[in-house]
């Protein structure tokens, strides 16, 4: 267990509903047509939500009674490559559109720049806004959530392991420390495992500034970790673990009264982090235990002991579990597919030069590049691992209007009156664990008001 986590969920939270259901893909989620994939959601004032969908190259625009309003609402050119498109989603006070934008993977010429992009509110018109690169070779960087610091964003960089600031037409690295190819890759709290033969591993994912933006929360995907940053003047001070033991956290909001929330993407699981560090799960699959118990400090694999990796992206836990955004997963029995190739561990055995420690029943997905779970080890060449269930791995029940969380990625509070006590989250679905993946938009009320964002 987590150090602090309660086993009971709170009497004030309700039951998850579903906004809208994606349609999954027909065969792999890495071959076209892709499927319907969500991956982030950002919400205006009056209440109108931008959700993107990556698979798609598209950002869709649901009105402020969660009614579907425009399908495309933004339609970015296509070049049909699998991690290729739109991922976080952000306003500014003025209400611009923002979204990052991940191409470095691409192989055409034709796709779009890598970096954020400035969408016209109305008619979903875009432009570039800033290009993000390492000017590492061979080496690419994966825009990913978006914060407002000031008159900047800030811009996670999963791969690079790196907290980007940007400004029309520059960036600069905020946070973190950036590999230069040569030297031995950082290790930071920011840092992702490091790369190998195979790629990059997954780090810095979801953003939350707390009120005062004096503290930046960070979820580091593949580490299981949440990091803060103090910030001063607008500058970052020295990141510090503030969490750890989760499985693959990603998309943060926070609330009034600074309880952060988390989309553990690996765990499929809706957690509550309060102030001082203690954790609560507020939703999860019935059935299932979240997929992972997750472990101490002392029993913990780290990266170097016992990783798993795949090309183009690819992530291991420190805590005995790992993930990677955009596309991965984990067996409880060692047993994965990945496309149309078939990986399997040797009846689920991990190892690590100072040992292993994994959960009984442990699963892990995540997006994009790779996982491993509990006593497993999975590659995948394009970098994703599916998941073959084990025999005493049962599908949640969704009947009865309850949906179920396959990958939960993100987490955004509502803005109007009547939906600010309310989450939307949307789940990837993109190695589910599920045999019918459930790619969708859900939303859950949890008691307590989101913390308003300044417009």
């Amino acid at each position: 267990m987590i150090s602090g986590q309660s086993d009971e969920q709170s009497s004030d939270v309700g039951e998850l509903e579903l906004v809208y259901e994606f349609e999954p893909p027909e065969g792999s989620p890495q071959e076209p047509p892709f499927g319907q994939l969500p991956e982030n959601v950002a919400i205006d004032p009056f209440g109108n939500k931008f959700v993107s969908v990556p698979s798609q190259v598209q950002i869709w625009k649901f009105g402020p009674d969660d009614e579907l309003v425009d399908q495309p609402f933004v339609q970015f050119d296509s070049t049909e490559e699998f991690l290729v498109g739109p991922t976080g989603v952000e306003f500014d006070p003025n209400g611009r559109l923002y979204s990052a934008f991940v191409s470095d993977l691409s192989t055409s010429e034709d796709a779009e720049t890598n970096g954020v992009y400035e969408i016209d509110e109305e008619n979903g018109e875009y432009e570039l806004y800033a290009e993000i690169s390492n000017d590492v070779e061979d080496f690419p960087t994966f825009p990913n959530d978006i914060a407002l610091l000031e008159n900047s964003l800030l811009v996670t960089d999963s791969f690079s392991g790196v907290i980007w600031e940007v400004k029309r037409g520059r960036t600069e690295v905020w946070a973190g420390e950036l590999w230069d190819g040569e030297d031995d890759f950082p290790t930071g709290p920011l840092a992702p495992p490091a790369p190998t033969a195979d790629g990059p591993q997954f780090g810095p994912n979801g953003l939350q500034f707390t009120e005062d933006k004096r503290t930046l929360y960070v979820a580091n995907t593949s580490k299981g970790t949440i990091v803060e940053i103090p910030v001063l003047d607008g500058s970052a001070r020295e990141p510090e673990v503030f969490v750890e033991g989760l499985v693959a956290p990603d998309g943060l909001a926070m609330d009034v009264d600074e309880n952060l929330y988390v989309a553990d993407n690996g765990a499929n699981q809706i957690l509550r982090i309060s102030p001082n560090g203690d954790v609560e799960v507020l939703a999860e699959n019935e059935g299932m235990d979240g997929g992972q118990e997750t472990t101490t400090e002392e029993e913990t694999t780290t990266a170097e002991e016992g990783t798993t990796t795949a090309e183009a992206g690819t992530t291991t836990a420190e805590e005995g579990t790992t993930t990677a955004e955009e596309g991965t997963t984990t067996a409880e029995d060692g047993t994965t597919t990945a496309e149309e190739e078939t990986t399997t561990a040797e009846e689920g055995t991990t190892t690590a030069e100072a040992g292993t420690t994994t959960s009984e029943d442990e699963t892990t997905t995540d997006e994009a590049g790779t996982t491993t779970a509990e006593e497993g080890t999975t590659t995948a060449e394009d970098g994703t691992t599916t998941t073959e269930q084990g025999d005493d791995q049962t599908e949640p029940d969704s009947e009865g209007g309850v949906p179920i969380l396959d990958q939960p990625a993100d987490v955004t509070f509502g803005t109007t009156d009547d939906q600010r006590e309310t989450l939307y989250i949307v789940n990837l679905a993109l190695s589910s664990q599920f045999e019918e993946p459930t790619p969708s938009f859900v939303k859950l009320d949890v008691g307590i008001e989101g913390l308003r964002v300044e417009r």
